[in-house]
């Protein structure tokens, strides 16, 4: 049985180091006996210190727990060492390892949905379900898990052997057959499990369901609970008390005056589009050349448009900027591909397209006049051959 299963209030502890290992730049220390709660189904590793030096990862492997720390730690084989366990990042992780055991318990006994993969990340964590759950089912699932928070149910920890274990009325079948250690969230949930968890629901103090989505075949729902669902509800204060200050407008008002906001931009979208396709035009009838190599200022989106209507009247388009942006339109006039494939052999220019158009950049800023000097004679000599 490992020490956190023992005690799992005993935080700081002194023993000796019982191997080093040097690996990949690390120290991986074990212990004559530790405390630290390794990472292990969904729920990450403890943090602290062990004689003051920050411990990075701890896990288990073949029955041994190793802490991992900084090279050059100057801790040695059989040293006595006084450990710490951070008691704020285990009393957090039981928190939201609590919480997924009565999210679960409840998608399975009120909704027919089953959890197949749990995870606790620093932010926030997840569970994944065999079916989609909806937003309705995932409000309802949320209410009834802040209803047990408010029944304050009792959390105990006790082990089994796998007769007294069949008793049960177990959530999951077992992945181990002796001193099974079983979770009991009041009469709601039966569970075998190794990870930490709070003493009653009471220390949940709220649980939120942050967002649910499609996930292989099933749903994924982020939730938070204890402090860190405090934490995001402040944030969406802030969020929402900001929102208001720009938009001018109360809460009940924000979804009405998004939707406007939205719709403007769109009119104002088509607009662009329109005037655009209205100043290209406008441009390429006072074009006189049949090939013409201008540098402009213009977006992407605009040389794009003007491109295309120099295309549309049988014209040749060269077009850059400043930053080494290059457009090259050919249409159906010559191969845009093949008159840029030799000069990529002398200028660094990455970029890419087909026939009727290439577009890409000079790597060099200082290389961009002399490749746009060589197009221009290529072109050039296009021109003649036509004309011929």
């Amino acid at each position: 049985m490992l020490g956190y299963q023992k005690d799992q209030k005993k935080l700081s502890f002194s023993t000796r180091i019982k191997s080093v290992i040097e690996k990949e730049g690390k120290v991986l220390l074990s212990l004559e006996e530790t405390y630290f709660y390794p990472e292990g189904g969904g729920q990450p590793a403890d943090e602290g210190t062990i004689n003051g030096k920050p411990v990075h990862h701890v896990f288990l492997e073949e029955g041994e727990v190793y802490h991992q720390l900084d090279a050059f730690s100057g801790l040695t084989i059989h040293m006595p060492v006084t450990c710490e366990v951070s008691r704020k990042t285990r009393e957090d992780h039981s928190v939201q390892h609590t919480a997924q055991h009565v999210l679960t318990a409840v998608l399975k006994d009120e909704f027919s949905v089953d959890t197949v993969s749990f995870h606790l990340g620093k932010v926030h964590a997840t569970i994944d379900t065999a079916e989609e759950v909806s937003l309705d089912v995932a409000r309802q699932a949320e209410d009834m898990v802040n209803g047990y928070i408010g029944e304050d149910l009792k959390v105990s920890i006790y082990h089994k052997d796998p007769r007294g274990a069949k008793a049960l009325p177990l959530r999951k079948s077992l992945s181990v057959e002796k001193d099974i250690r079983i979770v009991q969230v009041g009469d709601v949930d039966y569970c075998g499990c190794g990870g930490t968890h709070v003493n009653s629901l009471k220390d949940l103090q709220l649980f939120k369901i942050m967002q649910v989505e499609k996930y292989k075949g099933g749903s994924r729902l982020y939730y938070v609970a204890g402090h860190r669902a405090l934490r995001y509800l402040r944030e969406m204060e802030d969020t929402i008390s900001l929102l208001k200050k720009e938009l001018l407008v109360n809460v009940d008002e924000m979804p009405f005056r998004v939707r406007q906001l939205k719709e403007d931009k769109e009119t104002l979208h088509k607009e662009k589009e329109a005037l655009s396709a209205s100043y290209a035009k406008t441009l390429v009838e006072h074009c006189k050349e049949t090939i013409q190599v201008v540098k402009v200022a213009f977006e992407d989106d605009f040389i794009q448009v003007l491109g295309q209507e120099m295309m549309k009247v049988g014209k040749i388009g060269a077009y850059y900027r400043e930053d080494g942006r290059l457009f090259l339109f050919t249409g159906q006039q010559a191969s845009a591909k093949a008159l840029l494939q030799d000069l990529k052999m002398d200028f660094r220019f990455r970029g890419g397209g087909g026939d009727t158009m290439v577009q890409g950049y000079v790597e060099v800023l200082e290389e961009l006049i002399p490749f746009v000097s060589r197009l221009y004679e290529r072109l050039l000599r296009l021109e003649v051959s036509a004309r011929l």
